[in-house]
Order: C-alpha cells, then structure tokens, then sequence
C-alpha cells in the first residue's frame, strides 16, 4: 500500500482529480492523507466531500480551519428557531459550502463525515504526524494526538453545539498557562476537599480552544511560546513585531519523527526545519495543489491550479 499526503485541496476537485491520476492512485489499496481544508473557497466543494466520503478507509482528512467553521455555520443553522430564519443565516454566509451541503437528499451524512475526521493523523511506522496548522511549540507529538483525541470526542458527542459556540477564540493563547491553572485547581481540590465541578468545566473548554487554535488556527508563536493570530504578514515581517513562526521554536519533535502541515499557502511548501513539512501550495489562490508519498517526503507531484 502506498500512502499519500496532499495539502489543502479547499474544493480544487479537478486538481486533486488529476493529482491522484498522475500516481495511478488505487482507491482499492493505497490511502490518501490530507492537510485540512479540504473545503473552503474553491470551486466544487461537495464533489471533494464525496471523493474523500468514497474512498472510506483509503482517505483521512485531518479537520481544518474551513471544516471547523463549517461545522460550527451547520450548529448555529440547525438551532435556529423557524425556517426562515435558517434561510436567512444561509443566505447571508459568505461562505457557499453550508447551502450546498443542505440541499443534498444525504446532507446528515455528509455532516456525520465531516464531524467524524480526526484532528491529527498519525503514522507509528514512519514517525509522522499530520496537523492542519502544525504542532504547538509547548507541545510534543505525544501532546497533539492526546489533546486531538479529546477534541474528536467532544465533536463526535451530544456536546457539539455547546462545542461550537464556545470553540473559536483568541484565548487562552499558552498551554503553560493552562497547565498551571490545572495544578491550582488540584491542590485546592485536595486541600479544600471543595466541588470543584465549575472549575474543571471551565479548564476544560480552555484545553478544547487552545487546542483547535494550535491544530487549524496556528502560524506565528511569541518569545514566551504563546499563539498569535492576528499577523498576516510573511516570517522575516513577522520577526519585527516580536513574532515567530511556530516551527522556530517548536522543540517536541524527537530527532526520528516528522509533522506534516498545511494551511500557510505563504510559505509555497517551503520550511527550513527538515523533519517539517510544509505541503499547502495555495491550489484555491491560483497557485498548486501538491501532494508527497509518505515513503519518499522529498518527491512532489504538483498541479498548478486550472
């Protein structure tokens, strides 16, 4: 089996079609990885839901920024109170994927997909692991699939709409921070001996946020390793603002392993760390849409976008 990573499609079906086609990809034996954002902006959205959708066990697509939002638009839609009023938040979206979706005979299925996708990927074999935005410079591997897996949780149980209009914010922007609020909270609950319920709710949907934000949200990190979301400029522009990006200071990549990411289409699937790879080439901004094979990270196949 060959496995395959390509980076944001955001509804390029055609390029990614033709992708697939120059490696002579077998849907019956080799699987296809994908950095997130297989939806957003591009111009066949659903044609790539359903690809991904039919390929069942031969395709993981880890959830990304546009997913999410997304995801967290179908929430806010479905508890609305009337039909108007859910036509109307449909039609004043940006946004055209949540229309699409809806008028599908198997929109619930297609929802039921997109909730199920896993916020990290990884591979033991090779030592990889696959984010939409990268790894957390306060985190290591170990961290990102753990906290992932507690985001998959909560986005696969009865807790997704609370999730959804709680899950998009600039804070808490350091997990040292959290983690420190944490050991306070267990020594007054052991000292104290106090119900501390409220409390734990609250870390809670801080480890859920910052952990969204440093698996879809993130690029740049500051001195003291804390996320920034708010810079749009390139790396060098962004240094003079105090700013990082987060793979300069991300140490929790042990010597034999790889993070594969996409989402900065700046970088044009370039990074100066070797054991990181960057694969979003900017498809959906008229750049390319490019893929590696898991065996060999240093081979490419690219599509320039149509």
């Amino acid at each position: 089996m060959r496995t395959f990573c390509v980076g944001d499609v955001h509804g390029c079906y055609d390029e990614l079609k033709a992708l697939l086609d120059s490696v002579a990809f077998d849907p019956n034996e080799d699987l296809l990885l994908a950095t997130g954002d297989i939806i957003g902006r591009g111009p066949r959205p659903l044609e790539t839901i359903r690809l991904f959708m039919s390929l069942g066990k031969h395709a993981v697509a880890v959830q990304g920024n546009h997913d999410l939002s997304l995801l967290r638009n179908y929430s806010i839609w479905r508890n609305l109170r009337d039909a108007s009023s859910r036509d109307k938040f449909v039609a004043g979206l940006k946004s055209r994927e949540l229309g699409i979706i809806l008028a599908q005979d198997d929109r619930e299925e297609i929802f039921t997909y997109l909730r199920s996708n896993p916020m990290c990927y990884s591979d033991p074999a090779r030592r990889i692991l696959l984010t939409h935005a990268g790894l957390s410079p306060e985190w290591t591997v170990s961290d990102a699939l753990i906290r992932g897996a507690e985001v998959e949780r909560v986005l696969r149980s009865d807790r997704f709409d609370w999730f959804m209009s709680n899950m998009f914010a600039d804070k808490p922007d350091s997990w040292s921070k959290i983690l420190k609020a944490d050991a306070r909270l267990r020594r007054t609950d052991r000292l104290l001996k106090k119900d501390t319920a409220s409390k734990s709710a609250t870390l809670e949907l801080k480890r859920l946020i910052y952990s969204v934000n440093a698996l879809t949200r993130m690029r740049f990190c500051r001195e003291d390793l804390s996320l920034e979301f708010l810079c749009k400029d390139g790396p060098e522009a962004a240094r003079s603002q105090g700013l990082y990006p987060w793979y300069e200071k991300c140490t929790g990549i042990a010597g034999d392993e790889t993070v594969i990411f996409g989402h900065w289409a700046a970088l044009q699937g370039q990074c100066p760390r070797k054991n990181i790879i960057a694969l979003d080439t900017g498809c959906v901004w008229k750049g390319s849409l490019t893929m590696t094979n898991l065996d060999n990270l240093r081979i490419r196949h690219t599509v320039a976008a149509g």
